[in-house]
């Protein structure tokens, strides 16, 4: 059975390569000089800076760098056989589930999109230091190990769309590209969704460690919505708020309260107390009917207080059985209850970091989920996406071995890519073909 040789022996991994000649050093800095620094592609504008070279190469040298870069060579694969997996789960969810595509069709057409301002979901704050921060650490791994190979850098920069940063771009030589071996120029090309990659795990860690800090702010009940003109409402009651007593009773769920209005009437007088931006406020309220029924009434709906803990428990804690918990986006409506750090759930809890608990978990949050999107999706075997590229490069590497024709390789990719493209496009046209 024969397999694609991408290993490199220690042998071949030696740092043998000759430094380039004096003259091609100073080519490279003149034509670095003669480049402009701000130059504009409609409709973006792109800074190039030779700061962002200079930093590559200094990164390019260290030792750790190649066995990043060979470490990634290896686990590519694997993230991009979990992005196609994720690809078919969906197409397939999207295609068998008409809640879900009726959920698609409400939320416009934007809502694959992961750009801030287009997708409804994706808060243009943390999405966009987010997005800025996957595509600097993208790129400037691409070049750097580009430069740990000798390949030419042309220039480096931020990509802007009139004064907002939307990307960054790194311009490795293609034509060197094509020379290299591709045991290389496969390590170049994971370095990009594989540094993404690393940057989400981090920040995921970074999340759980944050949300295992956070502690039930009260053991009341939490107020997740107040119905107009009802007695919570007028006693100026608000979503967010949490219910500690009911008539003196201490209540910690919507059972405990029912039992305590369960001796009581509508028109009848109740005390009630509970927390309102971190003050306790106790008010009399006069109990309404339900649905012109006998039933008493005070007009919210809430979250018992032993599942504000178990959230936090779930969370915290890695679920094996169930790890999309992570990928619960905090804007949909669908997690607002599932997500300690949403809007809807945050003003329960509290933390050492107080007021900053919540600014901090968002921004962990939207990091880990756009660099993990951004890696799998880049590990995908379609070209011209890294993983398509060096799918390729090895393909053409291993056919040369064993006698393919030219073209064989570029066949199996572009076959490859247009599986790929047919589940992207079932997956967007699917809620608009079947209603």
């Amino acid at each position: 059975m024969h397999h694609i040789d991408i290993s490199v022996s220690e042998e071949n991994e030696k740092t043998i390569e000759e430094k380039g000649s004096e003259e091609e050093k100073n080519t490279e800095e003149k034509e670095l000089e003669e480049e402009k620094t701000l130059s504009f592609q409609f409709p973006f504008f792109l800074l190039r800076t030779k700061r962002g070279i200079t930093f590559m190469d200094k990164l390019a040298i260290l030792k750790t760098t190649r066995l990043f870069g060979t470490v990634s060579l290896y686990i590519f694969p694997i993230v991009g056989a979990v992005g196609f997996a994720l690809i078919l789960f969906s197409a397939s969810i999207m295609l068998a589930s008409p809640p879900i595509r009726e959920f698609v069709r409400s939320s416009g057409p934007f809502v694959h999109i992961l750009i801030p301002g287009l997708n409804p979901y994706v808060p243009l704050i943390y999405g966009w230091i987010a997005l800025v921060v996957a595509m600097v650490v993208h790129e400037g791994s691409h070049g750097i190990l580009a430069r740990s190979f000798k390949l030419k850098v042309k220039s480096s920069g931020l990509i802007f769309l009139a004064v907002l940063p939307i990307g960054a771009f790194v311009d490795i030589d293609e034509e060197e590209i094509k020379k290299t071996a591709a045991r290389k120029t496969g390590r170049v090309m994971a370095a990009g969704p594989m540094s993404n990659f690393v940057v989400a795990i981090i920040s995921l860690i970074g999340l759980m460690l944050l949300v295992g800090m956070m502690v039930p702010a009260s053991s009341g009940v939490g107020v997740v919505g107040v119905f107009e003109d009802s007695p919570a409402h007028n006693a100026g009651m608000l979503p967010t708020d949490t219910v500690l007593t009911l008539n003196g009773v201490t209540v910690t769920s919507g059972d405990e309260i029912q039992e305590v209005l369960l001796d009581f009437n509508p028109g009848d007088t109740i005390s009630l107390s509970f927390l309102h931006e971190g003050d306790e406020i106790e008010r009399n309220i006069i109990l309404t009917d339900f649905n012109n029924t006998a039933r008493a009434f005070i007009g919210f709906t809430g979250i018992d207080s032993s599942m504000i803990s178990d959230l936090l428990e779930n969370y915290r804690r890695p679920q094996l059985t169930s790890p999309l918990i992570y990928l619960y986006i905090p804007t949909f409506n669908l997690a607002q209850e599932r997500v300690p750090f949403s809007e809807t759930m945050q003003n329960f809890y509290t933390s050492p970091l107080g007021d900053y608990t919540f600014f901090t978990a968002n921004i962990l949050f939207w990091l880990w989920f756009v660099n993990f999107n951004l890696a799998i999706f880049n590990a995908l075997p379609l070209y011209p996406l890294d993983g398509g590229q060096a799918l390729r490069s090895a393909l053409q590497s291993y056919g040369n071995k064993r006698g393919w024709k030219e073209n064989t390789a570029k066949k199996i990719v572009t076959a490859s890519s247009l599986f790929i493209v047919a589940l992207l496009i079932s997956v967007i046209l699917g809620p608009y073909l079947f209603v």
